[in-house]
């Protein structure tokens, strides 16, 4: 049997956006006291959430493989480049190495069984719904949870605050990629505009509480790295306001879906400091990079 090539593999998975959930994990795990230096914690949960993304990519297109054949023939599965077969080895495989890995973080076993539980609702039904978006943005706020309960920490309101608002944020993005895929015009524009500006002012709380007020430089970095997503973000769903082709709108959510690792590193700028932050961003560039080279939508 001929071995599928390795680009079709890698755009079925959505390498660029696998690259930006293990910051999810990582971020919760800064936030309520976990450290760089216990790789053996934050590691399995790390690679958890990239196993628990990939997995979710690639069963989204082998559901959707009827529609896609209609509307997006080039993609990897109506066009051939990947068997059908491959498609749910990759997608049912990565889901169930992704617990496998959590299973090393405690009681992060348990966020990691609901997200997949939750990735599988989506791509089999949700997604279709209006509740599509809610689900997709439940789904990245438990990878944040799966990094804060697997540090066993004290807890803390804030951390918990602020996977909500990156849930919320996600689910405005969601909202945004609908007026691309199922032609919403500006009305879903609008909605997830809204609800991504929302969600920067949950973030906002949640990072001022997450703060050492007597830090003013880690506070500093952490506002900084907000509003500078608030901007971004802002400016392209803006301009997809004015221009709601599916090239802008596409623009708009890359803007959100890479702006993810700064809400991270916002987060953990404020509770930690600029280092533990820069370990976050360092999710970034391999992401911004590899979305030169693969789609993220």
């Amino acid at each position: 049997m001929a071995r599928p090539a390795i680009k079709p593999l890698l755009q079925l998975v959505r390498l660029p956006n696998v690259v930006t959930a293990p910051a999810d994990s990582l971020a919760g795990w800064l936030i309520v006291g976990g450290a760089l230096d216990d790789p053996l914690g934050w590691l399995p949960v790390a690679g958890a959430s990239a196993c628990l993304y990939a997995g979710g990519m690639a069963l989204n297109d082998w559901y959707d493989l009827e529609v896609d054949s209609l509307e997006r023939p080039h993609r990897p599965l109506p066009s051939g480049a990947v068997a059908i077969g491959m498609a749910a080895a990759v997608g049912w495989g990565g889901l169930a190495l992704g617990m496998a890995l959590a299973s090393f973080a405690g009681s992060a076993m348990l966020v990691a069984g609901l997200l997949a539980a939750a990735i599988v609702f989506y791509d089999g039904w949700a997604k279709q719904t209006r509740s599509g978006p809610w689900v997709m943005g439940v789904c990245r706020g438990l990878n944040m949870l799966m990094g804060i309960v697997a540090a066993q920490a004290p807890d803390r309101p804030a951390a918990w605050l602020g996977a909500f608002g990156f849930g919320l944020f996600v689910a405005g993005v969601t909202w945004i990629s609908r007026s691309e895929a199922l032609g919403g015009g500006t009305a879903n524009l609008r909605i997830g505009i809204w609800i991504q500006r929302a969600a920067v002012m949950l973030l906002a709380l949640a990072l001022l509480a997450l703060a050492d007020p007597s830090d003013r430089a880690a506070l500093f970095c952490g506002v900084f790295a907000l509003t500078a997503v608030a901007y971004k973000t802002s400016a392209a769903g803006s301009r997809a306001l004015w221009d709601p082709s599916p090239e802008t709108v596409q623009k708009a959510v890359i803007a959100g879906v890479l702006s993810l690792v700064w809400l991270d590193a916002a987060l953990v700028a404020a509770a930690c400091g600029p280092l533990p932050a820069l370990a976050v961003a360092a999710f970034w560039p391999p992401a911004f990079l590899l979305g030169r080279w693969l789609y993220v939508t």
